[in-house]
């Protein structure tokens, strides 16, 4: 899943199409420098292709597909975007069907990538120039979320002088990476959380050993993993991030040495370390002994086969499945500190994702539009009582614009709205339906796992970003000559060395020898270019 996950409820406040004079075809629109718009509706209907990636055990109302739904339909009547969906899937075959249509340019005409795949698409010159048409129908308010970074967001969607993307504004709550545990496991055992490594790998030896979900057998796992990768630089399900950041060790990160040099962060000695508790932990049974195969650690969790695993502060939207099927399953979010007792964390890039057309597109503001449109729906209260969920995987398109630090003010404001610090009626439209589910889960505990998820996101995920945590701030966040050349390479020795010292085929110090090809292989050239880069 791309971006944050968010709650809101849905607002018909659009201008009316019939303020719009075009009787041209969808497929002849055009959009002139004096003609008024609108910034949230497109004056024909105009079919947009998208792909999209879906949680396994997405649920849908009878009659719904995943192109035909009360999102899709919403989208169509309050935009008139039209989407057609190529194609679907979950968890690590999105990801790879992506990368293998990219390679063969069979793209939709719209989708939201990462910062790697934008900057590799902008280089073989597949996307569409967006600067005209976001300059004409961006609202007053998008820009404002992108001021708030400094304009960071634009700077980074902006490649050879031309706006190639719309921007996600990347919320630094996703920085942390928390462990989330099944309380009631914990309770069973009779076991505290656990603060460090150590007391980790007691807890989940407990977890795998005395048969903490009670059924008489011993089928239950210590932490799920993912076939991926092994860190993510965002907020990623199902990986280690929370261990390489307890050893100070920040994988897919560029930062300063304490010698104040550039390093890759994935080469640091620290990384090392964590990939020596990592494979230790590994071989000791603590991890799902399948992980490294398995396409959907949420089936684990959602079965009630495991009970910990690390994740960002949203984490209960995707952990509905667990909820659902036993109500007991009550999740909570720690932290793990390093060797001091301290928490770290490496800031995120100040865009999270890129929303992207694909070249020859004739109607490029239908991504602008698009985005008003979402935008709108996260932050304006509710009028008509119709309620959707932002985030959900039915959108056609994910995009998040809101301040960096939009959780933790959410968080401040659901727990004075409840505690009756706040007037509920002054919250905005996603934080209204936000009190209002925490209300009800509040009076029949996890019955609903909709209603749960979202007040346990600000309330505890949310909640946890109040510790005090050393925060490195990485000194390159977009790329060079030598990374649009090499980099794809090079993610791969670094992606297959990890895993195979992980699951024991390369021993530890197979690491040493991955630093000096790294390095060999345009590691240190893009080293050079980065600091040359900084020095402008």
């Amino acid at each position: 899943m791309l971006g944050l996950l968010l709650a809101a409820s849905l607002v018909f406040t659009g201008c009316s199409a019939n303020n719009i004079s075009d009787t041209s075809k969808p497929d002849e629109q055009q959009v002139s420098d004096d003609q008024p718009v609108d910034p949230f509706r497109l004056p024909e209907p105009v079919e947009v292709k998208v792909i999209k990636s879906v949680l396994p055990d997405l649920n849908m109302e009878a009659g719904e597909t995943i192109e035909d739904n009360a999102y899709t339909k919403y989208v169509f009547e309050r935009t008139n975007i039209k989407t057609k969906v190529m194609w679907y899937a979950s968890s690590t075959d999105y990801d790879q069907k992506m990368q293998l249509a990219i390679a063969s340019n069979d793209i939709p005409d719209m989708m939201v990538v990462d910062e790697k795949t934008f900057r590799a698409m902008a280089a073989s010159n597949q996307l569409e120039d967006l600067t005209k048409v976001y300059e004409k129908y961006v609202t007053p308010e998008i820009k404002k979320f992108y001021q708030a970074t400094d304009n960071k967001v634009i700077d980074s969607a902006t490649y050879g002088g031309k706006l190639l993307a719309i921007p996600s504004v990347g919320i630094q709550a996703d920085a942390p990476s928390m462990l989330w545990v099944r309380q009631d496991w914990l309770d069973k055992l009779g076991l505290q959380p656990p603060k460090n490594i150590g007391e980790l790998r007691g807890m989940l030896k407990a977890f795998v050993e005395q048969d903490p979900d009670g059924n008489g057998s011993a089928d239950t796992i210590g932490l799920t993993g993912n076939n991926v990768n092994l860190s993510a630089q965002g907020g990623g399900l199902h990986d280690f991030k929370g261990i390489f950041i307890a050893f100070k060790s920040y994988p897919l990160t560029w930062v300063k040495d304490e010698a104040g040099n550039t390093v890759y962060g994935s080469t640091m000695p620290e990384t090392k370390e964590a990939l020596a508790v990592i494979r230790d932990m590994y071989k000791e049974g603590l991890i799902d002994k399948e992980f490294a195969l398995r396409k959907s650690p949420e089936e684990l969790v959602a079965s009630g086969k495991a009970g910990a695993f690390f994740g960002p502060w949203w984490t209960p939207w995707a952990l509905t499945g667990s909820v659902k099927n036993d109500p007991k399953a009550d999740w909570k979010a720690y932290m793990v500190a390093d060797k001091q007792g301290e928490y770290n964390i490496a800031l995120l890039p100040a865009a999270q994702s890129y929303l992207v057309v694909k070249k020859g597109f004739k109607h490029p503001e239908a991504a602008i539009v698009y985005a008003n449109m979402y935008d709108q729906v996260s932050h304006t209260p509710n009028e008509k009582e119709k309620e959707l969920i932002v985030g959900h995987s039915l959108w056609p398109l994910t995009i998040i614009t809101d301040y960096p630090n939009a959780a933790t003010i959410k968080h401040e404001l659901l727990v004075d709205a409840l505690a009756g610090k706040v007037d509920p009626d002054t919250l905005d439209g996603e934080m209204q339906l936000v009190y209002k589910q925490a209300l009800k889960d509040k009076e029949n505990p996890r019955a609903n796992a909709d209603d749960w998820a979202a007040p346990h996101a600000y309330l505890e995920g949310a909640g946890v970003l109040k510790l005090e945590m050393n925060a490195t701030d990485p000194v390159f966040n977009t790329s060079t000559k030598t990374m649009e050349r090499r980099w794809a390479n090079l993610q791969k020795l670094e992606n297959e060395t990890f895993y195979k010292i992980v699951l024991g085929s390369l021993e530890l110090n197979a690491f040493d020898k991955f630093v000096e090809d790294w390095k060999a292989e345009g590691g240190t050239t893009i080293i050079k270019e980065i600091d040359e880069e900084i020095l402008k």
